[in-house]
């Protein structure tokens, strides 16, 4: 997990427009109040690739849609005293997916 946020994409050109402007990596984080390493990763990678924009981040695609969810929820709240087996079993015949 990280520990804090990762920088926008305005941030960074921030950095980099500093950076063009001919300001050292010292005065660039005190500025900007950013570690050192930071403004020289984002300035390196700017270097390299031209380009320093956050990668879009892949993950497992979610099991439930946003009406699948919202049919369970209606589900659960139609039988709170149910035990949840006989609730995901309504909810599977109601909404044809497995969970």
């Amino acid at each position: 997990m990280p520990r804090s946020s990762e920088l926008s994409d305005f941030e960074k050109g921030i950095i980099i427009g500093y950076h063009k402007c001919g300001r050292s990596l010292r005065d660039i984080s005190s500025d900007l109040k950013y570690p050192k390493s930071t403004v020289a990763y984002v300035i390196k990678k700017w270097k390299v690739s031209g380009d320093c924009r956050n990668a879009p981040r892949v993950g497992r695609p979610t099991k439930l849609g946003d009406r699948d969810r919202r049919m369970l929820t209606r589900e659960i709240r139609k039988n709170r005293t149910q035990p949840m087996a006989l609730i995901r079993e309504e909810f599977q015949q109601a909404s044809g997916s497995i969970v």
